[in-house]
């Protein structure tokens, strides 16, 4: 994670919920949020995870594999340290880290407010989920889907902004053709189950 400049490659703010299209947290993004978390205390890498689940509310929590590479892309620009008690390794965020965090503070902050907000849509979706007597093991799954799906849908319509008259009137028929398609299956389902 390098300072800011006019060259960085900083996710687009502007995207829904400021995540990007393809993943819920870019790396520089969860590297924030890893300065974040250790600046309340050292914690171990599963540690790190758990805590972001929880944020969250499950609808994001970082891969091993993605995790502890940033963790030590994170120690070798020396913004965290690591220590060894036993069997696990606890992480904690160093003086560099800690003023590292500090000029990027905001953004850290707005980025646990972008996974606390799509905690609760997850939350929203799951509960209608279980008031359509769905059952409680497909229901999260199905939530974070349909809630990625809706992102990634929103993030496409920031993406198409630049086009042409040409391409927004391809983009406005694609999605009244999207919404009558979902209408359509509202009505067969709910006729169906009904």
């Amino acid at each position: 994670m390098q300072k800011t400049d006019a060259n960085s490659s900083l996710p687009d703010p502007g995207l829904p919920l400021g995540m990007p299209a393809t993943r819920k947290l870019s790396a520089d993004e969860l590297g924030l949020m890893v300065l974040l978390l250790l600046s309340q205390h050292p914690r171990y890498g599963s540690e790190l995870a758990d805590e972001l689940a929880r944020l969250s509310r499950h609808f994001y929590r970082p891969s091993p594999g993605v995790l502890y590479p940033r963790l030590a892309s994170l120690s070798k620009q020396q913004l965290v340290q690591q220590r060894r008690e036993g069997r696990r390794k606890y992480y904690q965020i160093t003086s560099a880290g800690q003023l590292f965090l500090d000029e990027h503070r905001s953004r850290a902050e707005r980025i646990a407010e972008r996974l606390r907000r799509a905690g609760r849509k997850l939350l929203h979706i799951q509960a209608a989920l279980a008031e359509t007597g769905s059952n409680e093991n497909t229901s999260l799954p199905m939530a974070q889907e349909l809630l990625t799906a809706r992102m990634d849908m929103k993030a496409a319509l920031y993406e198409s902004r630049h086009l042409g008259s040409r391409g927004q009137q391809e983009v406005l028929t694609i999605l009244r053709e999207t919404a009558s398609r979902l209408r359509d299956c509202i009505r067969a389902h709910t006729d169906h189950d009904n």
